[in-house]
């Protein structure tokens, strides 16, 4: 008979956030589908969208991060998270700057690549929230696809530089 300590807390279910996290990859794809078209929406072409959306994303990414070590002065990696947070949003502001060409969004997607294998090392609250990781995770390497693909439309298209 197993006693009280040997089983684990129970999952929370996040339908919330993962409904949230899945429809966040919806800009990408609309990113993709512009540029995809040569076409615009309010001027702006599907490559800069997309970027700019990448850039807030992975800003706010950088900012859990922050917000973590704000609220957890007992953090024991308090002073790494932020200053991963601002590295984070310094790559996101430098793939924007950067987004006329496929350097830019290749740097997006080792920003986003690189936060995704930083949570695996930080795994916070795994067994409670394993439910919303699993998401992340499938989320975060949905959307490195996207970046993937958009360079590749970029090359393609003759806009990659």
């Amino acid at each position: 008979m197993k006693d009280s300590l040997d089983t684990p807390p129970p999952t929370e279910p996040t339908p919330l956030f993962d409904g949230l996290a899945y429809a966040g990859v919806l800009p990408f794809v609309l990113g993709l589908w512009l540029q995809w078209r040569g076409d615009a929406i309010f001027g702006i072409e599907g490559h800069f969208l997309f970027a700019a959306y990448s850039a807030c994303i992975l800003s706010f990414l950088g900012g859990i991060w922050w917000a973590g070590a704000l609220n957890r002065p007992d953090h024991p990696r308090r002073l790494s998270l932020v200053l991963q947070s601002n590295g984070v949003a310094l790559v996101a502001w430098l793939g924007l700057l950067l987004a006329s060409s496929a350097w830019g969004l290749v740097l997006l997607a080792f920003g986003f690549g690189y936060v995704r294998w930083e949570e695996a090392r930080l795994n916070p609250n795994a067994r409670r929230l394993r439910n919303y990781f699993r998401t992340r995770s499938r989320v975060s390497y949905l959307v490195i696809f996207c970046h993937l693909l958009m360079v590749l439309l970029l090359v393609w298209q003759g806009g990659g530089d």
